[in-house]
């Protein structure tokens, strides 16, 4: 970990940028051959960043890699800030990119519900967010269709079914947490 990096008032945070250079944002990554700005494993909390640090993080498909998302997303929640924003892609668990060995967890649909307040699992208890956004994409064959207006409008019924004859590609979250 850079302490250069983590002196900067940059107020986006990339976890797990693969190399990819964001001049705007502070970039972690678990592979110091990426060269992000700082260093850490996902998996060991705490994160090495203050409370409310962030007006935006982006988890863009790195949580299918990690153990466990209970303590991610209690980290997640901890150093964003109150009016802040947490965007997450992940693989939809019937995508062909959610079958490789270096994926750990599946996300469908209702994968985040119990981190949303009143969201379909609330057996979750703790910290809550707010969902600003929600969707699952898929391939312009589908879309060309209009099917993904269909399956996002009822999303119950298509994890119930139609994911097995029409496969998603991921899964779009972004959330905003709820902090007095």
């Amino acid at each position: 970990m850079e302490g250069s990096a983590l002196k900067t008032k940059k107020i986006k945070l990339i976890l797990g940028h693969a190399g990819k250079q964001h001049d705007d944002a502070l970039t972690l990554d678990i592979d110091s051959q990426h060269n992000p700005d700082v260093v850490h494993d996902l998996n060991t909390v705490p994160y090495p960043f203050k409370d409310n640090q962030f007006e935006i993080i982006v988890c863009h498909h790195v949580l299918e890699h990690l153990n466990d998302l209970p303590p991610v997303m209690d980290e997640l929640y901890r150093i964003c800030s109150p009016q802040g924003e947490v965007c997450i892609e992940v693989p939809h668990h019937s995508s062909w990119m959610a079958d490789v060995p270096e994926h750990k967890l599946r996300f469908n649909y209702f994968a985040f519900d119990g981190y949303i307040k009143d969201g379909t699992n609330k057996w979750l208890l703790g910290k809550k967010y707010r969902c600003l956004k929600k969707e699952i994409t898929f391939h312009r064959r589908f879309r060309r269709l209009g099917l993904h207006k269909l399956f996002n409008r009822y999303p119950k019924e298509y994890e119930s079914f139609w994911k097995f004859m029409c496969p998603a590609e991921h899964l779009k979250v972004t959330l905003q947490p709820l902090k007095d």
